[in-house]
C-alpha cells in the first residue's frame, strides 16, 4: 500500500530528484516506501531482510535515477531494482544455509509440507500463507515469477520488463509453478 500521493506529479518529482533535489526523492521514498517493503516482503518473507532490500532499493534508485527512462512506469522500474536484490539475497541466504547444513551435518527436504497439521477447512487467509509457504520451496525463477504474476497482480509484460525473461519463459515458469503448488496443496487435501 503507497503513502498519500505527494502533491507534485511523479514525473515532476522524478525530473527534480535526477537534477540533484534530494526533497524531491525523499518525496518519491516516502510515497513508493510501504510498496517496496510489500515487495521485498513477499519475495523474502523476513522484515529484516525486507527492510534492508528497501534500503538498497532506494540507494540504487538515487544513484541511477539519470538512467531511468520515463517511458517507463516508475514502479515497474523499481520492481526490477527490489527483485534483482530479492533474489541475490535468497540465494545468498541459500547458500549460508547450505554451508549451515553441511557443517551440521543436516539435509533439507523438500518433504517438510507434508508434515505440517492443517485442519481442513482453511479461511482464505491461512490458504493464502500457505500458498506463499509452498510457493517458497518453489525454484528461485519460478518463485519470482509467482509472486510477480499471482501475488503482486503484474501483467507478463510488467514481468517481462521486471525479470527480462520473454513473455512464452515466464508463461511457462508460471504454468510449472502454479502446477507445484496445487499438487502440494492437493497432497495436504487444500481446495482453492
Amino acid at each position: 500500500m503507497q503513502n498519500k500521493k505527494p502533491a507534485e506529479s511523479l514525473e515532476k518529482l522524478i525530473e527534480d530528484a535526477q537534477k540533484g533535489d534530494v526533497t524531491a526523492f525523499e518525496k518519491i521514498v516516502k510515497y513508493h516506501q510501504s510498496y517496496a517493503y510489500a515487495v521485498a516482503f513477499r519475495f523474502l518473507y523476513d522484515e529484516d531482510d525486507a527492510e534492508d532490500i528497501v534500503q538498497e532499493s532506494f540507494i540504487r534508485i538515487w544513484n541511477h535515477l539519470q538512467d531511468f527512462d520515463p517511458k517507463m512506469k516508475f514502479t515497474t522500474w523499481m520492481y526490477k531494482i527490489i527483485v534483482n536484490l530479492c533474489y541475490d539475497k535468497a540465494k545468498s541466504n541459500k547458500r549460508r544455509i547450505s554451508v549451515f547444513a553441511r557443517l551440521n551435518g543436516n539435509s533439507f527436504k523438500d518433504d517438510c509440507i507434508e508434515n505440517i497439521d492443517i485442519e481442513r477447512d482453511l479461511t482464505n487467509k491461512e490458504t493464502v500463507a500457505l500458498i506463499k509457504f509452498i510457493a517458497d520451496g518453489l525454484s528461485e525463477k519460478q518463485r519470482m515469477i509467482f509472486l510477480l504474476r499471482d501475488i503482486q497482480d503484474l501483467t507478463v509484460e510488467e514481468v517481462a520488463v521486471v525479470t527480462g525473461m520473454s513473455d512464452s519463459a515466464i508463461k511457462t515458469n508460471l504454468f510449472f509453478a502454479r502446477q507445484n503448488i496445487k499438487k502440494k496443496l492437493a497432497k495436504l487435501e487444500v481446495s482453492i
